[in-house]
């Protein structure tokens, strides 16, 4: 067999390589982006789950606000801190959202926490004083918009009172 021959073999079969390599390197990156959409939602899971626990572990603060009862600097810090926890998740959540990890229809269920939080007149005395501060400006800007005409959300008066008929 002359050379020429035998290089056109070796590289006959060199870019079959090439090409076997590729299809598995395309295979790979799909398996990670599969791994890491899951990864990612294990991640919001978790962050919602911390917030219900903190929640869960101050039910007079949901009480006082249900009742419109006067919240002391105490009951307002442990209030402050579980609108934080959730608006840094919320924000999280978002990049998510942006970047391509969550589809619109999950987004749009996890703000729904936003208005919850922030429609009241508390909540929204909140995240001006407070909320706006601890994010990006450009997700500042997006609660600002979702909160421009959202009613009071009853759903902390709902949770209370579900079961008195």
């Amino acid at each position: 067999m002359d050379n020429s021959k035998l290089n056109s073999w070796l590289s006959l079969v060199a870019n079959v390589a090439v090409v076997g390599g590729i299809i598995f390197l395309a295979i790979e990156i799909q398996q990670n982006n599969v791994l890491l959409r899951s990864e990612s939602r294990q991640a919001l899971l978790a962050n919602d789950q911390n917030s219900l626990v903190m929640s869960l572990e101050n039910p007079d603060i949901f009480q006082k606000l249900v009742s419109q009862e006067k919240l002391s600097a105490e009951d307002q810090i442990r209030l402050s801190f579980i609108y934080l926890v959730d608006i840094r998740n919320r924000e999280f959540e978002y990049a998510q959202y942006i970047n391509g990890l969550l589809d619109e229809a999950t987004w749009q269920s996890y703000s729904n926490v936003i208005l919850i939080n922030h429609s009241s007149v508390r909540g929204r005395k909140w995240w001006d004083t407070i909320g706006r501060s601890v994010v990006t400006p450009e997700f500042g800007k997006l609660v600002d918009e979702m909160l421009i005409d959202a009613d009071a959300s009853r759903l902390y008066e709902d949770l209370s009172t579900w079961d008195d008929n």
